[in-house]
Parts: C-alpha cells; structure tokens; sequence
C-alpha cells in the first residue's frame, strides 16, 4: 500500500481527491493541508515523507512548483492544477504526473499505475529486503501463527474477526480488513466490503463473479471496487488488436 498526502488550498478539490484514494485499495490517505508552508513543516518535523504527494500549483505563501523543487526526492509528486500552461514547466522539474482539473477516476487511476511501478522498481532497487509474510494473534494470548502472502486463498470480514482462509486452514484473528490490508501486496486486492482475494488464485471471471481455483463458491465484485478490480484486469488483459 501506498501512502498519500493532498496539498492544495481549495477544501473541495481535496474532498474531492480523497473520494478517488478512497476507492484504490492500494492507496492510504494519511493527511492533507490547504497550507503549503504547514504541510512542509510537519514533512520537515517529522523528518518522514508520504509515498505520494498530490500537490496544487496555484497557492498561496509558495507554489507547487516551488514545493515540488524542495520535496524532490523525498517523494513522488503529482500536479492537480487546473492550469494547463504550467506543464511545461513542472516536467522539466521530474515529476511524476500532471493531473489536469477536473480529471476522471480512469485518468487517475492511470497515473496511480504508472507510479505504482515506479516506486516498486526504487524499492526493490534500494535493496531493502521485501517481506513476503506477517503475524497474526490467534485463539488465546501469546499464540502467534506467520502466515505467508502467497498461501492466501482469500480473507473474510466477520464483524469485529477476519477469516484468512490458506491453502492449508483457516484463521481467525481480531482485527478488521481496513487494518490487514494496509500490509498487503497489490496481489491480494479488496473485491467487496468483506473480502480480500489473492488474485494469483483466480481461476476464471464470468461477468460480476470471481472464482478461485479449488473453491467451489464465488465472490461477487462490489460496486464500489468494480474499477480497481478492472484496472486489475485490464493490466493482465491480452485480447486482439484484430478487427472482428
């Protein structure tokens, strides 16, 4: 999951832009600013950067453009402007995107891969080891059990519980899906208010419905993740470029 982090000093185009975060299961909104200076001093204090900056041009004290000279990189910066003649200039400065107000949630979404990939090769490159696992409290206190990403056949919300279901057993731990899915890769992707599916276990989508190999049920895509999902699949999507 990646972390986010809105400056811009219109209330309602961060209201706006957080609804879009909102609906990425890879992306975690963890503040916003409408003052430039305030949002640099709290990066500065807390000397802790986000992933992702989405960052207005047209504000007050100090511009995005000038912000953007001083983040650079301590994280990757995304324009939201309504102003088309500064493109320009802020490539020039190597950003990430240039988000052209009002944009759609499919124009967001693409940039939202694009950088997704980039900030992945950096991490692997930094040579920072990549986790492949987490721990989990279950049953009574003191008993941990590892649990490996890769065995994950999917995980179930059951009020205050999660059901993580493996190739082998099935789990029950105290904790909520907004909780686990903040450690998960972009493989194990949120499909509906109480589900997570590994998508590596997918074994065939027939319209609103995905089916996992070696589970006889179905899981039914909610309206809310129907676009990531989509993203998903049109990411690993070949079809013909040939007329019909």
């Amino acid at each position: 999951m990646l972390s986010c982090y809105i400056i811009d000093d219109e209330l309602h185009a961060i209201k706006s832009l957080s609804v879009y975060i909102d609906k990425t299961p890879s992306l975690q909104l963890i503040g916003y600013n409408e003052n430039p200076i305030t949002a640099l001093s709290h990066f500065q204090e807390a000397n802790t950067y986000p992933d992702i900056t989405f960052l207005d041009i047209d504000m007050p004290q100090i511009s995005g453009i000038e912000l953007s000279s001083i983040l650079k990189g301590k994280t990757a910066i995304i324009f939201t402007t309504a102003h088309p003649e500064f493109a320009i200039e802020a490539f020039e400065l190597d950003i990430s995107d240039y988000l052209l107000k009002p944009f759609s949630y499919e124009r967001f979404i693409k940039c939202i891969s694009k950088i997704s990939d980039l900030i992945l090769q950096r991490r692997n490159k930094s040579g920072d080891p990549i986790e492949d696992f987490f721990y989990i409290q279950v049953e009574g206190k003191g008993k941990l059990i590892k649990v490996f990403f890769k065995d994950i056949i999917f995980i179930e919300s059951q009020k205050n519980y999660l059901s993580i279901v493996t190739e082998e057993k099935k789990h029950l731990t105290y904790l909520t899906l907004t909780e686990i899915v903040e450690k998960l890769p972009a493989s194990l992707l949120r499909i509906s208010k109480s589900y997570i599916i590994n998508t590596n276990k997918i074994s065939h989508i027939e319209g609103n419905e995905i089916f996992l190999i070696n589970k006889k049920e179905s899981f039914i895509i909610g309206s809310s993740y129907k676009n990531a999902f989509s993203h998903h699949m049109n990411e690993h999507l070949i079809k013909t470029k040939r007329a019909h």
